[in-house]
């Protein structure tokens, strides 16, 4: 005697709602990431423009927007840790090169900008231009997926 009562149908129903409710959540769930990406262009980006300025102006001053550009990477930190729950299909390889190429552009401007342009503008707009292209690119490709 049979006690199950689920049909072939039933289940196949149930399966097929599963997988649905399965690609939904990975689809649609890395506005936290997406988020993370566009504040680290922002503040990475701003920041070096503010680092030229404090260069010209007062070297000891670096602290504050230091300190600014540490406090906005904690939030948006936190954000992203504790709402990505789960993320898009392929999305971990995505992730690795957006921060990547946000690295090197970043450790261009910090290092290369701070030793032999410290006195030029013009290189680091440039590299907070990459850098915002860069961030924004990723995280408007990652909110098409």
């Amino acid at each position: 005697m049979d006690n199950n009562p689920l049909t072939p149908a039933a289940a196949q129903n149930l399966l097929s709602e599963a997988g649905r409710l399965g690609a939904a959540s990975r689809s649609g769930a890395s506005w936290p990431q997406i988020t993370m990406l566009l504040g680290l262009g922002a503040i990475s980006s701003i920041s070096l423009l503010a680092f030229w300025l404090v260069g010209q102006v007062d070297e000891s001053l670096i602290l504050i927007p230091m300190t600014a550009l540490l406090v906005w990477l904690g939030i948006f930190m936190a954000i992203m840790l504790y709402f990505g729950k789960s993320t898009k299909q392929g999305f971990t390889r995505r992730w690795l090169l957006y921060i990547a190429v946000w690295a090197v552009l970043w450790a261009v401007g910090c290092f290369i900008g701070l030793f032999f342009f410290k006195d030029d503008l013009w290189f680091f707009a440039a590299t907070a231009a990459a850098i915002t292209i860069a961030t924004a690119w990723g995280a408007w490709t990652e909110a098409s997926k």
